[in-house]
């Protein structure tokens, strides 16, 4: 059952924070995190061989490879005004206060804001721990800020760890970068991560969160209960197709009493063009715009 809700998560709930800087999420629990795990999971003899494939390459390239990895080793809270950037995010999260959040990115968009206010069931990010390793000049940092993730309701918090990219604007002030579409920033972010000290903190981190869901039942039922329950549509980015769950209405505008425009057939699929508030979604319709009601799709 938990493997099914890692799977939902993998596939869905990761927009949450897609659209808000994090570029590359690896949060355990909520995004990507059955991917995560397979790859740390799979083929142990393989994984053996390649370590030890590794071992022999690193005798051989001997100080050439340590003076790489101590140029941009991970440091852990080295930068009190990037650990305040990433506290201060994390706060605004928890209190869904969309507005400190939109100061502290560098692009923050009405979709990004109602992801972050459907986000009813978590109430704070706890615990944060900064790590940092040197982003593209000495302007920027890739950031991976591990947390105990509070749920609504829970008392057992589940360990999580994300991926953000910081950099200074051009008035100084240290900002999380939000923009997917910069490719030498996604580039840099990927590279970061497959470093062997950074793989380490997201296996230690993958094994603090196994043990303490394995270890509790009330949050193993709870993530199992929010998989099934979550809105995914409302989640989804703008561009993103959406399909129909049942039939349902089109109509001119998002309320009830508004024009019907045509109807979709459960499995017809739209695309998304941003969520209108109250829970409707704009929509792209026979080349109009057109509103549908969250709950009728996914």
């Amino acid at each position: 059952m938990l493997d099914n809700f890692r799977e939902w998560l993998s596939d869905n709930l990761r927009y949450i924070l897609l659209g808000l800087a994090i570029l590359a999420v690896l949060l355990i629990l909520f995004f990507g995190g059955r991917a995560l795990i397979g790859v740390l999971r799979s083929e142990p003899a393989q994984e053996e061989q390649q370590t030890e494939q590794e071992r022999n390459s690193s005798e051989d390239t001997g100080s050439e490879e340590v003076e790489e990895t101590d140029t941009n080793a991970l440091e852990e809270n080295a930068y009190p005004e990037v650990n305040t950037l990433i506290e201060s995010f994390y706060d605004a999260w928890g209190q869904k206060n969309v507005d400190a959040m939109r100061e502290l990115t560098d692009n923050f968009s009405s979709t990004d804001e109602a992801k972050v206010v459907n986000a009813t069931y978590i109430e704070s990010y706890d615990n944060i721990q900064v790590y940092t390793k040197k982003g593209l000049d000495d302007n920027s940092y890739v950031v991976f800020a591990a947390y105990d993730l509070k749920f609504q309701g829970i008392d057992t918090p589940a360990p999580g760890l994300s991926e953000l990219y910081v950099m200074k604007d051009e008035s100084n002030n240290w900002l999380i970068h939000n923009d997917e579409s910069d490719q030498e920033v996604q580039e840099c972010i990927e590279k970061t991560r497959q470093e062997d000290d950074v793989q380490e903190l997201i296996s230690q981190v993958e094994e603090n969160y196994n043990q303490t869901v394995e270890s509790n039942e009330e949050l193993k039922s709870y993530l199992e209960q929010l998989g099934e329950e979550t809105n995914t549509a409302l989640m989804a980015d703008d561009g993103d197709m959406l399909t129909a769950a049942e039939d349902c209405n089109v109509r001119a505008d998002a309320n009830t009493s508004s024009q019907i425009l045509g109807r979709l057939q459960a499995g017809d699929q739209v695309k998304k063009l941003e969520n209108a508030g109250d829970s409707w979604i704009k929509v792209e319709y026979n080349g109009q715009e057109a509103y549908i009601h969250s709950d009728l799709l996914q």
